[in-house]
């Protein structure tokens, strides 16, 4: 045991810069800057000056050396070949990870023990704990919750605080008494065109998407709204998702982590900047109690002003929902969504604008890759845990292929099956507060077809020097940019985008591959040497267009060849041959390389496009000024002048 504690606190420590970042400023000027910042309400400054965190007194619970041993297997081989092969004869659960405990893997085990859940812990005979999905969490990230009969996630916490919280949040996120996790287009406090068209103006003024990072900005800026009244800038929404990351690698880590290297993790800052947090969203949610935001349309008051330790749990219960479910999930399947689209695992027939085609990209995203992966609970010190997000797996269900990404549903089947939501957790017959089901069900689904619909997926393309693979979960996959396509000069996106009729071909990307299973040809397998298992992607010799180059073969290859496109390797970068430019362009002349403009790195790149719209010279001007590099095309030279284009 201590071996193992030495050996992760060596790791820890070498990762502490990574995860801390790199900043120079003492920690007094950084709580300087947290505080006393230009947004920083002058109440909570007043509140909390001064405060500072002893987190060396907190309570730390982890102890079960077998469960990290489980969860470093996990780690390795990922969850489905894990839970394959530890499965118990019954095929339906298996007795990992950890001791005493129980997880359910077949869809329909899954569905028995949601369904208990609500039951039990309102007799008293379960309880929740501070766990997420299979993760056990550590308490450094909760210093409020001392004296309190629970301490940790607000998600575990006890029936009592579910029973003051959880109407709050079906109130808010919900729509009006539904608890039975019905999806439906419009809520209590929000509706599908309201989203859209607050997805709409956020993606106005970008032509560069970071797309995990930018949906989780947009999704923290309509989860505040919607819950607490609080309109929050692009900036102010990034250094929430700055601190969500930081709460999301503390809380996992083995509890000696913090303890002993909780400097090294600016374990203090970030719990600053959690209080902070907390005494905002109480001083909103007393506000919008007076405003009657929390009162239900048959007049019912939810939290009364007076109920100072409900604002309390409130703030608590928004504050984890906004870090750990909502604010991780909704980003989540927005980018892998976008991820299957762009690799072409949709298929060459999906069409992701069509209004009863992109609902099944949402359920099968979920499916593939699960954003919550179990809901524990305690029953006489035994552990049970649904694995609601490896529902998706069971082949009985799916189909001999479960573990492949393919839309093979109807919207009507995908919904009979739907679990991930908890959706069977539904609520004991007089008791609402009860359920376990999302009470965002809707929510998440609207607001994730809303993103889609105003993103308009097919006028952006993913960014030439990225990479999109396949990770294992809770990833799931590879961070991944991509660049609005330039309305009106017929931009040509290349053999990235039509490489997609080989993977339907051939769906090899995102396939299992191991040491015994090879991909295909011009694929390669993701796994590091120490892992078994690992995903198909394209093989990283292969360029495609705008991307550098500095062999003929790298640009024209199988895929290109597949794909119907053709490429070479000019000035170090993939282009296309002659007659493959887009509509729109035009091949300028050139009389040699020294009429040839210069990108913005110095380097000569290729040609300005010519638009010949009468008007739209100047507009064409100022769009090639403000990013001139992306939008450059190949020129031709005369042949006598250095052989002209096959010198190019």
């Amino acid at each position: 045991n201590t071996k193992m504690k030495l050996l992760v606190a060596g790791i820890i420590l070498a990762m502490a810069p990574v995860i801390a970042g790199d900043n120079t400023l003492s920690e007094d000027e950084l709580w300087d800057n947290l505080v006393h910042g230009p947004d920083t309400d002058p109440v909570i400054e007043a509140e909390l000056g001064g405060q500072h965190f002893d987190s060396s007194t907190k309570p730390f619970e982890q102890d079960d050396l077998s469960y990290w041993t489980d969860m470093a297997q996990i780690g390795i081989r990922t969850y489905v070949p894990f839970f394959e092969d530890n499965m118990n004869p019954d095929g339906q659960s298996s007795d990992h990870p950890g001791e005493q405990t129980t997880s359910y893997i077949a869809w329909d085990a899954i569905k028995t023990k949601l369904e208990e859940l609500p039951v039990k812990q309102e007799s008293g005979e379960a309880i929740r704990g501070n766990e997420l999905g299979l993760l056990r969490l550590n308490t450094a990230f909760y210093p409020e919750c001392e004296g309190e009969a629970y301490c940790g996630i607000a998600l575990g916490g006890t029936q009592a605080d579910h029973k003051t919280v959880r109407p709050v949040l079906d109130h808010v996120f919900g729509s009006e008494g539904v608890t039975d996790g019905t999806i439906g287009l419009t809520g209590n406090k929000w509706s599908r065109d309201e989203m859209r068209a607050s997805a709409l103006a956020f993606l106005a003024s970008k032509n560069t998407l970071d797309v995990k990072n930018d949906a989780g900005v947009w999704t923290t800026i309509v989860l505040h709204k919607m819950a607490l009244n609080i309109d929050l800038t692009f900036s102010e929404a990034q250094a929430f998702i700055d601190f969500q990351a930081k709460a999301v690698i503390l809380t996992p880590l083995p509890s000696f982590v913090p303890e002993w290297f909780g400097g090294a993790l600016k374990l203090e800052e970030t719990l600053k900047q959690k209080a902070q947090y907390l005494k905002k969203y109480e001083q909103h949610i007393r506000a919008n109690i007076a405003a009657g935001m929390y009162t239900t349309a048959a007049g019912v008051d939810l939290l009364s002003a007076d109920d100072a330790d409900g604002i309390k749990k409130t703030a608590w219960g928004f504050l984890d929902a906004l870090i750990f479910a909502g604010g991780l999930s909704v980003p989540g399947v927005i980018s892998s969504g976008l991820a299957a689209y762009y690799t072409g695992l949709t298929g060459s027939d999906f069409d992701i604008n069509d209004p009863n085609q992109m609902p099944l990209l949402v359920f099968e995203s979920i499916r593939h890759s699960p954003p919550v992966l179990g809901v524990p609970y305690m029953v006489d010190g035994h552990r049970h845990a649904p694995l609601a997000g490896m529902g998706g797996y069971d082949k009985t269900k799916y189909g001999e292929d479960a573990n492949e990404f393919r839309i093979r549903k109807t919207l009507t089947e995908y919904k009979a099956l739907s679990i991930d939501w908890a959706d069977f957790a539904k609520p004991v017959d007089g008791a609402p507060w009860s359920s376990r089901i999302c009470p965002a069900k809707s929510l998440s689904y609207n607001m994730i077809l809303s993103f889609w619909e105003a993103l308009d997926a097919t006028n952006w393309y993913v960014d030439p020097d990225t990479s999109i693979t396949r990770e294992n979960g809770p990833l799931w996959w590879s961070a991944f940019t991509i660049h609005r396509s330039c309305e009106g000069f017929g931009v040509h996106v290349g053999a990235r985008e039509a490489s997609r009729a080989h993977a339907n071909k051939n769906p090899n990307v995102g396939q299992y591959c191991s040491w015994t299973s090879w991909c295909d040809d011009a694929f390669s397998c993701s796994r590091k040497w120490w892992q078994w298992n690992g995903y198909c992607e394209i093989d990283k010799y292969y360029r495609f267009f705008g991307e550098s180059c500095s062999k003929q073969d790298q640009c024209d290859n199988v895929l290109t060849d597949e794909a119907g496109v053709d490429l070479a390797c000019r000035f170090g970068k993939c282009a296309f041959l002659d007659g493959q430019v887009c509509e729109e362009d035009e091949t300028v002349e050139f009389a040699d390389y020294t009429d040839l403009p210069e990108s913005n790195e110095g380097q000569t790149a290729g040609a300005w496009t010519v638009v010949t719209a009468t008007g739209g010279l100047s507009a064409a001007a100022i769009f090639f000024l403000r990013k001139p590099k992306t939008h450059m095309r190949h020129a031709k030279m005369p042949k006598e002048n250095g052989n002209g284009n096959d010198a190019l």
